[in-house]
């Protein structure tokens, strides 16, 4: 036995030693390659863990901001998740008879719409996969990949139903990893040994602190905006109303849900934009009324609240953090004059981009512009803003930020694109609502939620802020999120479980039964 074992033991060392000298060497010199070799080789181990619980790790990735920084482009890691645990799944499938994927063929047919949609805009719009990442001269292609990592993501999630005594854990697996945004904060005021990190976080969310520490605001003043704070708050405020619901919330005996509630929506506006209260108003509205609250007597005392603590603010307002008085320029009340120039500087700029973007529509309409943008045109486009003789909104056209939704479809894609996002969305509100109505009682306020997160984000897309590549992927996560909760679409009511009977006290007193004659 020992003769069997020893030769196992000289092979393992005989591969591990060097590879692990090799790696050590690599890091030691800062090669950045070797963490990502590193990673590969975790990966590995990790395949029998893969096998096992891939879907609950996408749901928790969906909304994890951390990158692949070794790989081509830097990806983030939800989508080569979302490709793992497809794959995985199929495989489950061909390889175990029994095993059913779920299948919804409305929004099936949807997402192979905007697939078509896109490969057709970057046909002809002559980009292709010529991207900067990959080696290419164009830039901007990278937001293709989103909307088609997307629909791969919405497959992954919605084939496997996730277990009924598992719905809450899978719930805090995709709304709370969004809190880690906050750790961009974190790491940037821990100084410049800490940096590196930012090959794992993104560094999206403290772009407004940087600004005001190096004089980026035209005001000269320091505003404060932490941008982790927001997407912290969002998603807190998110969770709190899909695990309880409203009514949960404000259940007798549960005042700590309350308040936290309140000190969520106080930590998202220290973010300092204005979208967070426009979406935590819109998401508390429509649950509020899928709910059937407003014919409750909750309505009034939401209305008072509300109007004492409107009335309360007005003295206050100007006393508070810039970052809060920045959201609330949305309201009626007396700000910081600075504050205030700041927010309407931010609305002039977006209306005068859309001016001169919209009678460039018939342009486009039929094929879209697409994403890819020459390096020339951007570096060109750039240097005009900064010497002053362009319009300071030519790079973002030129990049395809148009900073609203529904330019940020037809611009691009066209028509066609249009379509395919309407019927994207018509198909996804249909799901929605019928697991809404329809779905298991047990879990009536997640799907009441998830109904009013989709239309909220609907309404902020169309009429506030939104960007088609960012905006699909929350869409589609809610979406398949929704159909793997209920394993499908509920087309008919949930029974709901029947109750147990009661079982006998132990100890009680069992009385017998009177004899009673029967007459003939």
């Amino acid at each position: 036995m020992t003769s069997s074992v020893i030769p196992k033991k000289v092979l393992i060392l005989a591969i591990v030693l060097p590879l692990a000298a090799f790696l050590g060497i690599q890091l030691a010199d800062q090669d950045f390659e070797a963490w990502g070799l590193v990673l590969l080789l975790a990966g590995v181990l990790c395949i029998p863990l893969l096998l096992k619980w891939h879907h609950p790790f996408l749901v928790f990735c969906w909304n994890l901001p951390m990158t692949l920084f070794f790989l081509p482009g830097n990806p983030s890691l939800w989508m080569a998740m979302g490709f793992v645990s497809l794959g995985m799944s199929i495989l489950a499938m061909v390889m175990d008879k029994e095993t059913k994927l779920i299948h919804v063929p409305s929004l099936t047919w949807a997402m192979i719409g905007l697939v078509l949609v896109v490969l057709f805009t970057m046909k002809m719009t002559g980009g292709g996969l010529g991207l900067r990442s990959l080696g290419g001269s164009s830039f901007g292609g990278r937001k293709y990949f989103y909307i088609l990592f997307a629909v791969v993501g919405y497959f992954a999630i919605s084939c496997r139903r996730i277990p009924s005594a598992e719905v809450n854990k899978n719930v805090a697996f995709f709304f709370l990893p969004g809190t880690i945004s906050l750790l961009s904060n974190f790491i940037y005021l821990l100084g410049p040994g800490l940096w590196f990190l930012y090959y794992l976080i993104p560094v999206d969310y403290v772009l407004m602190q940087a600004a005001d520490d190096f004089g980026g605001n035209p005001y000269s003043l320091r505003i404060g905006r932490v941008g982790g704070l927001a997407v912290f708050g969002t998603t807190v405020f998110s969770y709190l109303l899909a695990r309880y619901g409203i009514r949960g919330l404000f259940a007798p005996g549960k005042l700590w849900r309350a308040l936290a509630l309140a000190v969520v929506i106080v930590l998202g506006l220290m973010g300092g934009f204005r979208s967070v209260l426009i979406t935590f108003a819109l998401l508390f509205s429509i649950q509020f009324f899928l709910e059937g609250l407003h014919k409750t007597r909750l309505l009034p005392a939401i209305l008072a609240v509300g109007l004492i603590g409107f009335l309360a603010l007005i003295p206050f307002a100007q006393k508070l953090p810039l970052a809060v008085q920045r959201c609330l320029t949305v309201l009626p009340i007396e700000v910081n004059p600075a504050i205030r120039a700041d927010a309407k500087g931010s609305t002039e700029w977006r209306l005068q981009m859309w001016q001169s973007i919209i009678p460039e529509i018939p342009k486009y309409l039929w094929v879209g512009k697409g994403y890819t943008t020459r390096g020339s045109e951007l570096y060109l486009t750039a240097m005009a803003g900064r010497f002053g003789i362009g319009e300071g909104h030519e790079s973002s056209l030129a990049s395809g930020d148009f900073h609203n939704g529904p330019l940020s479809v037809i611009i691009p894609f066209g028509i066609w694109g249009a379509l395919a996002f309407l019927f994207f969305i018509g198909a996804s509100v249909r799901v929605l609502y019928l697991n809404y109505s329809n779905g298991d009682p047990s879990i009536k306020h997640i799907n009441t939620f998830l109904l009013a997160a989709f239309l909220a984000r609907v309404i902020f897309f169309f009429f506030v802020f939104g960007a088609v590549h960012t905006d699909v992927p929350i869409l589609a996560g809610l979406v398949a999120l929704s159909v793997s909760l209920n394993g499908g679409v509920c087309r008919e009511p949930v029974a709901a479980p029947a109750q147990p009977a009661p079982e006998p006290v132990v100890g009680a007193r069992i009385r017998p039964r009177r004899w009673v004659p029967v007459r003939a």
